[in-house]
């Protein structure tokens, strides 16, 4: 053994640099690296065994080779890809490197010990063999995992990129401007978005369904590698947590609509491959890089982007709280502000009982409300910023709501101002134009039978049969806004189960015979039939515009 030791310095493979001994460079102490290594097998059975070699031959330095931990157990692993010519071939190249370098080790009879023990022993030596395969097994499902992961995250990326195509194709070729002339954002309509958002959807889902069915794999050979070796446990723990935080990150992407992307994803990776290489360099006794401590679980699922918004706003309507049931607190221009900013998002809930609480109506109050106490001059400004407010949905609702409060105080200057402007905004709205449809798709029946009762219905049945005979392409939108929310309950009556759209009547300044027969060109496959009827259309507008022609067929049947 020492003769070995002294007749080398680093691993006998040609292009490994890792010394037999590591040194600590601030205690000067050495730990052990490597372990000897048989060129032809002790025993019958073993790797490259010769059974032409006399024992003495066997134990003899010239069988004997020195190699790192990691390739000592490579060798043995592979043994058809390293032939005993290969190995001493390596053991020539290593004691000519000892002559030329002269450094090598001098072993006291303690190192000789632990490194025969390591090296000879049946028991420590079978289990490094264990620990060994199974170390590189799991890394090598790590790193498949990573790959696959990679792959898939690129067809997610070409799902959101599409997405995000469809977008700016809209704003090309619908352009929109207000009323100083600066172009506005333009939204695709929900028709349009949703094969989109599927796809996205769906990208991410098959990449965490594939990415689970692979940790199942890295997993059990975590668990090996504790039972082989019980000390390398932190470290399968920390490669464990590091696959559960990947295959969350899989299934999420940032933004409906899609953003670009952001480090969530590439980071899950990074930590995967790191926690991966960590566990090898422990099992090859660097033991350096500590596992860092596991943060304490989250109950339940992994909050998404819509649902922290969804519980943001909560939060924020609940701070807005005191100043609806009192009367008495002055105006917080700071809340104000946020429940402001909050109206788009609002706008966007469908109108359904279990989200009323947070819906347009309520937020807009508890903003009028928090107003209630602004003097004159700040109350005027707010009226007027309102006016400026997008959509018009909320910019109506909102003045609406603020000539409410100004009643109740008795200021009707106010209330007059705040009505003045609401109608204007209704009689000024082009619904010639298709952002008018897209951001108020759940508004614009209310919007239309407010601006029917500020003017007669004869002027809005002309301004929708106009739109549409210059753009017969918004008829899916004006089918989908005339549709009335509603949803479903579980049997206790207090989990919605699904929410849907449905027309049972329709408003006399509708266009209903211009509708029917545009709906009977662009969708001659649908056929007039009832809200249960009409399940049979899987698609929303279809199922509405099959509602419509049973309402246009009761009404030719009247006249």
């Amino acid at each position: 053994m020492k003769q070995l030791y002294g007749t080398a310095f680093r691993c006998g493979k040609p292009d490994c640099q890792r010394p037999l001994f590591r040194l600590d460079n601030e205690t000067g102490d050495r730990t052990l690296n490597s372990r000897v290594a048989h060129i032809h097998a002790r025993r019958e059975g073993g790797p490259r065994w010769n059974s032409g070699m006399s024992d003495e031959a066997n134990r003899s330095g010239e069988n004997l080779l020195l190699l790192c931990i990691e390739h000592s157990y490579e060798i043995d692993e592979n043994a058809a890809r390293f032939p005993p010519e290969m190995l001493r071939e390596w053991k020539a190249a290593q004691l000519a490197e000892h002559d030329q370098i002269q450094r090598s080790w001098h072993l006291n009879n303690d190192e000789v010990a632990e490194a025969s023990v390591l090296s000879f022993d049946p028991l420590p030596l079978s289990v490094a063999t264990a620990s060994a395969t199974t170390v590189v097994a799991a890394a090598r499902a790590a790193g498949k995992m990573a790959s696959v992961g990679r792959q898939r995250r690129r067809l997610a990326h070409q799902a959101a990129q599409d997405w995000q195509a469809l977008r700016l194709h809209t704003n090309r070729t619908r352009p929109v401007f207000d009323l100083d002339g600066d172009r506005l954002t333009v939204e695709p309509s929900r028709a349009e978005t949703k094969p989109y958002e599927d796809a996205l959807n769906g990208a991410l889902a098959a990449s965490q369904a594939e990415l689970e069915l692979l940790a199942v794999e890295v997993v059990a050979e975590l668990h090996a590698v504790s039972a082989a070796d019980q000390s390398l446990g932190p470290w399968c723990d920390w490669v464990e947590r590091r696959v559960e935080e990947l295959i969350a990150a899989a299934g999420r992407w940032p933004g409906r609509p899609p953003t670009e992307d952001d480090q969530a994803w590439p980071d899950a990776v990074a930590e995967l491959q790191r926690s991966s290489a960590a566990l090898s360099a422990a099992w090859r006794g660097d033991r350096t890089v500590s596992p860092p401590q596991p943060t304490l679980a989250v109950s339940g699922p992994v909050e998404t982007d819509q649902q922290r918004a969804v519980r943001e706003h909560w939060e924020l309507l609940e701070s807005a709280g005191p100043w609806g049931r009192v009367k008495h607190r002055d105006y917080d221009a700071a809340l104000y502000a946020r429940l402001i900013e909050a109206l788009p998002l609002a706008n966007a809930l469908p109108p359904v009982p279990s989200l009323t609480a947070m819906g347009l109506d309520v937020t807009a109050w508890r903003a009028a409300t928090v107003a209630r106490n602004a003097d004159e001059t700040t109350y005027r400004a707010l009226i007027r910023q309102a006016s400026k407010q997008t959509p018009l949905a909320a910019s109506v609702v909102l003045l609406q709501h603020l000539g409410t409060i100004a009643k109740q105080q008795g200021r009707e200057a106010l209330q007059d101002a705040a009505a003045a402007e609401a109608t204007k905004l209704l009689l000024a709205e082009d619904w010639k134009a298709p952002t008018a449809w897209a951001d108020n798709s759940n508004y614009a029946r209310r919007l239309l039978a407010w601006t029917a009762g500020a003017s007669h219905g004869g002027e809005v049945r002309e301004t929708l049969e106009t739109a549409l005979e210059g753009s017969p392409d918004l008829l899916p939108a004006m089918i989908e806004a005339m549709g009335q929310w509603g949803e479903t309950f579980s049997r206790g009556g207090t989990d919605a189960t699904r929410t849907f759209q449905r027309i049972s009547e329709l408003p006399d300044w509708f266009p209903v015979g211009l509708v029917a027969d545009l709906i009977k060109q662009m969708f001659p496959a649908v056929s007039a039939a009832d809200e249960f009827g009409s399940e049979r259309y899987s698609d929303v507008v279809q199922r509405l515009a099959s509602q419509i022609l049973r309402i246009a067929e009761g009404n030719s049947n009247e006249w």
